[in-house]
This record gives structure tokens, C-alpha cells and sequence, in this order.
């Protein structure tokens, strides 16, 4: 009987001496955090944010947000400029990512806008964009200054960090019969107030707008590019 007693005795002091220990450990792996694992919902801003990288006219430009200013005078109907000018926007308008953001204008006498306002380079505005730059014509004077800056109040619009203006011509700003280089140059300069790069192409076999188009990119933090 006695040794009953001592059996019971010692399995009541175990259980009541474990008891707190394993209500202890129970309760702490409760209470303790899930092991989630590496990266969150982070990862999407991240991607979004993200700079890419197009190739236009056989330059590489940096960003997540593109604006063109693309010459439609009648010198670029003299040898093909025009058409190639399509050909080389098509395919890059179409490498474009979701998550960039993009505007068109282009210029001869006037300067006309594909949108007012950035938009998204989703499938529909970049079929949208393209079917509108297929439709242009080479016609009239060169006057860059006023398209230039229309470009820049759209680029100015966008929430983007990392924005880049393209402006792409064969010649010099001439409006109307008078050369407006200067005129031009200084406009497109002062109203690029949140210092965008504005990046310019040349296409043309002379010379004649090599100066102006090297200025207008270096005032402007911006590149030339020669691609003949």
C-alpha cells in the first residue's frame, strides 16, 4: 500500500512541477511570429520603378517614362526619313513595358500631340500611338521650338522619376522662312524646369543642324546622337 501511495505521490509532483513548463512553451510558440519568406509586397513597387532600357534609331535610353518629338517637315520625305522614322518608332514603341509611362508630338509647321497628357504603355495606347505615327505625313517647315516645348509639358505631367525627351530631326529650326536655332534653343531650355534629359537625334547626311541639335542636348542634360 505504501509503495501505491509513493507511486501516486511522485506522478502528481511531475505532472504539476511540467506542467507551467510546457504551458510556458506552448503559449510562447503562440504567441511567437510566422518565418514569412524573403521579400514582400515590395517587390512590386520595385519592378514598377525600375528604369528599362529602349533602343530608338540605334540609340540606348534609359528610364520609365518616354516622350518623342519627332520631325514631320517635307525634308523628311526626300529620302525615305519619313517611313524609316515609322519603321524605327514602331519597334521601339512596342518594346515598352507595362509599367512605362509615354507621350508623342510631332512638328512642321505646327506641332500637333498624340495625347495631352503621359500615358500608360499598355497594349491598347501603344497600338493607339503607333497606328496615329503611321498616319503622318512630310510636309512644311521645321519649327521645333514650339513642339519642343509642348513635349516638355507633357513630360512635366508625369510622376515617373527617371523621364527622357527624344527629339529627333533632320535639320535646323526653320519657321516659316526664317531660322529660329536661337529662338528655339532658348525656349525648349527654360521650360524644362525640372531638368528632364532631352536627348536629340540627327538624321540627316549634312551638317546643317549638328550645332543646334548638339546644343539643344547639351544645355539640357541630355545626348546627341549621329546615327549615319
Amino acid at each position: 500500500m505504501s509503495k501505491i501511495l509513493v507511486a501516486i505521490t511522485m506522478t502528481l509532483y511531475m505532472f504539476f512541477t511540467l506542467l507551467p513548463i510546457v504551458w510556458s512553451q506552448s503559449n510562447e510558440d503562440a504567441r511567437r511570429p510566422l518565418d514569412l519568406p524573403s521579400g514582400g509586397s515590395g517587390d512590386d513597387e520595385d519592378d514598377e520603378d525600375a528604369p528599362e532600357t529602349i533602343n530608338f534609331w540605334g540609340g540606348a535610353y534609359e528610364g520609365d517614362a518616354f516622350f518623342w518629338c519627332l520631325d514631320k517637315s517635307c525634308s523628311m520625305g526626300w529620302n525615305g526619313e519619313i517611313q524609316q522614322l515609322k519603321e524605327e518608332f514602331t519597334s521601339t514603341i512596342s518594346s515598352l513595358s507595362s509599367q512605362a509611362e509615354f507621350g508623342v508630338v510631332a512638328f512642321s509647321d505646327g506641332h500637333i500631340s498624340w495625347r495631352a497628357s503621359p500615358v500608360k504603355a499598355n497594349t491598347a495606347n501603344k497600338g493607339s500611338a503607333t497606328a496615329w505615327v503611321l498616319a503622318l505625313n512630310a510636309a512644311g517647315w521645321t519649327c521645333l521650338g514650339p513642339a519642343g516645348v509642348e513635349t516638355l509639358n507633357i513630360a512635366n505631367q508625369s510622376q515617373k522619376q527617371f523621364k527622357q525627351i527624344m527629339i529627333l530631326s533632320d535639320g535646323e529650326p526653320y519657321c516659316n522662312g526664317s531660322n529660329t536655332a536661337t529662338q528655339s534653343l532658348q525656349d525648349i531650355t527654360m521650360a524644362n524646369w525640372q531638368q528632364i534629359p532631352i536627348n536629340t537625334i540627327y538624321i540627316a547626311t549634312d551638317n546643317g543642324g549638328i550645332v543646334f541639335m548638339q546644343q539643344l542636348a547639351m544645355q539640357n542634360n541630355g545626348t546627341f546622337f549621329n546615327p549615319l
